[in-house]
């Protein structure tokens, strides 16, 4: 048995003997308790392997379309699987350069355990017999294409066991309902990391993974899903998740020394640095204690809080990867299929100073690898958006002469999360900062929007820019003003809702831009009315072949 499967299951023995509330703080040690509160001390080595190129970080969600990971059988073999999965990402002129692994939701394991069950899915079962571990594969086949790997680690991921509907209670939440937050959305129960044996449970299981497999690191994925501590206790309560984030870095920095190998730890939080710390987020503390490494900024997010971040992280070694999840998206913003809306989000993060763009439940297979394996999705036909965008985002100087979209984010979002999610006590995932919808009323609405090319530069080069507004009402132009940086526009069109008023990129600045609308000539009580999403299209005279 391993050292790691001993001590957890001593653990689970002594602490199982006492209510959570009750139990003693565990003693110091490497294994056995948290390390002291204290700067850890990087290596050179280690500061090296933060510093390496990542223009694209890629976080592949490989159950997205179940498929072999999921509840039918079907005859794909581990070479087509594994094949089809890295095949926008290595394909020629890819700017990807880390890939990090999500094959299971962090409770039932998609990889041999002694710690967890394991995933019943009868692909990956017979591949197991057939003696393929098929992360060990991935692991594998990605480094000797040049790619950084990462583990995946969903921190309060759903439990998922016959299909991606059906939860499936693991043992150690039936046996400890007191280790689980009280009155959870999600059915089988959300772990309470005020728990010390929680901590102690899911750094075991983080260790298992660590030494099992040949890493570059392990994201920590926070947007999987809150809350993580007990509701509107979160930021009171912070020292646990602290706790955590060292153990964990603790852990990490042990196995590296064991393998003479760096081992990274990242994390990826909500978009803003308040919006983390509403959750429990100390990432104050995380970076000035040399706790993390990397931060992947944003859980549905198209816009994010980069100078926030970087305020935070002036002078460290800690790297900013702002984050698009084409699958979770802000509400109206699903699965975009133009690459010119990929194309302004990216264009927007490099300017503002990014190490790098992540991606996050984007579709990663090319069309005819995809189609293989069973995959599907409203990117695929013919269109391979993604794969696209994984040769144009990660270059700003390839962005500068294409096509773009600057686009002002909205709150909230369809699917899942959104139905399931408490906008009262939870933040990741909500965007609850986000600018739009904005109510008009009496007095004169404002925002911003960001606009990373310098198009009065580029004025000679460009076909035409527009600003695009679209109102929760169809309006005439007689009832409102609009004005952006102060200079007042007049729409030259009203198509499918949307207001299109031609600019002059003499009337644009680079970064932000702020626009100003306000209702004119309505009754007295007139009706409600909101400014739903609002986008600059930037449109290049491109090269003739």
């Amino acid at each position: 048995m391993q050292t790691s499967t001993a001590w957890y299951l001593f653990a689970v023995l002594i602490t199982t003997a006492l209510p959570a509330s009750a139990t003693p703080p565990p003693a110091q040690g490497a294994h056995t308790g948290s390390p002291p509160a204290v700067r850890v001390k990087l290596s050179p080595t280690h500061l090296a392997a933060v510093n390496r190129q990542r223009r694209i970080y890629v976080n592949n969600d490989v159950g997205s379309d179940a498929v072999a990971m999921g509840p039918r059988e079907t005859d794909i073999t581990p070479e087509e699987w594994v094949t089809a999965r890295l095949s926008a990402l290595i394909q020629p002129g890819s700017h990807v350069d880390a890939v990090g692994w999500c094959l299971d939701e962090g409770n039932i394991a998609a990889y041999p355990s002694d710690l967890i069950p394991e995933l019943q899915y009868p692909t990956v079962l017979r591949w197991r017999k057939g003696g393929v571990d098929i992360a060990r594969r991935l692991v594998e086949e990605s480094h000797q294409h040049k790619l950084e790997v990462f583990w995946e680690h969903r921190l309060n991921g759903a439990d998922r066991e016959s299909d991606v509907r059906t939860p499936a209670t693991p043992p150690l939440k039936a046996r400890h309902p007191d280790w689980l937050l009280p009155d959870g959305w999600w059915k089988p129960g959300l772990w309470n990391f005020a728990v010390p044996q929680v901590r102690h449970h899911k750094v075991a299981v983080l260790r298992e993974v660590a030494k099992r497999y040949d890493l570059d690191g392990i994201n920590i994925d926070f947007g999987r899903h809150p809350p993580f501590l007990p509701k509107g206790k979160q930021w009171e309560q912070r020292d646990a998740l602290t706790s955590f984030v060292r153990q964990v870095r603790h852990m990490l920095q042990q196995v590296a020394r064991e393998r003479k190998r760096p081992y990274l730890l990242s994390v990826r939080v909500a978009d803003t640095l308040v919006g983390c710390h509403f959750d429990g987020l100390d990432l104050e503390t995380w970076v000035q204690d040399n706790l993390i490494d990397m931060i992947v900024i944003g859980t549905r997010s198209i816009e994010v809080d980069l100078p926030g971040f970087q305020r935070i992280t002036r002078g460290t070694h800690v790297k900013l990867y702002p984050c698009i999840d084409q699958h979770h998206s802000p509400d109206g913003y699903h699965a975009i299929a133009d690459p010119r809306f990929l194309r302004g989000l990216a264009a927007n993060w490099w300017h503002q100073g990014a190490d790098g763009i992540a991606t996050f439940n984007f579709w990663n297979e090319l069309p005819t690898a995809g189609a293989r394996i069973g995959s599907s999705g409203p990117l695929y036909a013919e269109k391979s958006v993604h794969a696209r965008a994984y040769r144009e985002i990660g270059d700003p100087s390839r962005l500068a002469p294409l096509d773009k979209w600057f686009v002002v984010s909205r709150r909230y979002g369809g699917g899942f999360y959104d139905r399931q999610g408490d906008r009262w006590n939870d933040y990741t995932n909500l965007n609850h900062q986000a600018t739009l919808p904005l109510v008009l009323g009496s007095d004169p609405t404002w925002g911003r929007v960001y606009i990373a090319d310098d198009l009065p530069a580029a004025a000679k080069r460009l076909q035409r820019v527009e600003l695009r507004l679209l109102f929760s009402e169809a309006t005439t132009t007689r009832q409102l003003e609009v004005k952006l940086n102060g200079v007042q526009l007049h729409p030259s069109s009203v198509k499918s809702g949307w207001w299109i008023l031609p600019l002059s990129p003499r009337q644009t600045a680079v970064g932000d831009n702020l626009f100003t609308v306000r209702r004119v000539n309505v009754p007295t009580r007139p009706p409600a009315l909101s400014l739903e999403k609002v986008e600059v299209h930037a449109t290049y005279h491109q090269p003739q072949p």
